[in-house]
């Protein structure tokens, strides 16, 4: 009888020590994503998809992070650890016509406190993009700045367009 009050007991200690906010909700805002949209450079209003687009962290242990998509837009990952990214955009990667260029993100961090169960949040500030210039080589021939006030604070809005 001992036994059962003591598991009994256990039983209740363990369901009472987890809390409802232990645990993030899907909704709650984290670290936004950098949006970028794919523009005509000769009709910078018009959408224009990059065909068999590969886009990997250019790092000695580079990762795949859109592998082989044909899209106008797409949302991929600032470091929150660092003040720079640096990203190799391939076109065409599928192809023996494959083009890559490196572009370099620089940013500001500021972490946010969220709550106890989301811990905390980054935020970039201070955007900038650098093409490494390859001459005629290059696909993208322009990028633009769009977010407002230079900043990455939610995933609503484009902050980056690239014309090519």
């Amino acid at each position: 009888m001992i036994k059962k009050i003591c598991f009994a007991f256990i039983i209740l200690i363990a369901v009472n020590g987890c809390t409802r906010d232990d645990i993030c909700p899907e909704d709650t805002p984290t670290t936004p994503r950098l949006i970028i949209v794919f523009k005509n450079a000769a009709i910078s209003s018009e959408s224009k998809e990059v065909p068999g687009l590969t886009i990997q962290t250019a790092e000695v242990n580079s990762e795949i992070v859109i592998d082989n998509q044909t899209t106008d837009s797409i949302a991929i990952p600032l470091n929150p650890g660092a003040d720079i990214t640096n990203y190799r955009f391939t076109r065409n990667s599928d192809t023996d016509s494959a083009n890559s260029d490196f572009v370099d993100f620089s940013y500001n961090r500021e972490d946010i406190y969220v709550n106890r169960a989301c811990s905390f949040k980054s935020i970039f500030t201070n955007l900038n993009a650098n093409l490494q210039d390859e001459g005629t080589a290059n696909w993208i021939f322009n990028i633009e700045i769009t977010a407002l006030n230079n900043s990455v604070e939610n995933e609503n809005e484009t902050h980056i367009t690239i014309l090519h």
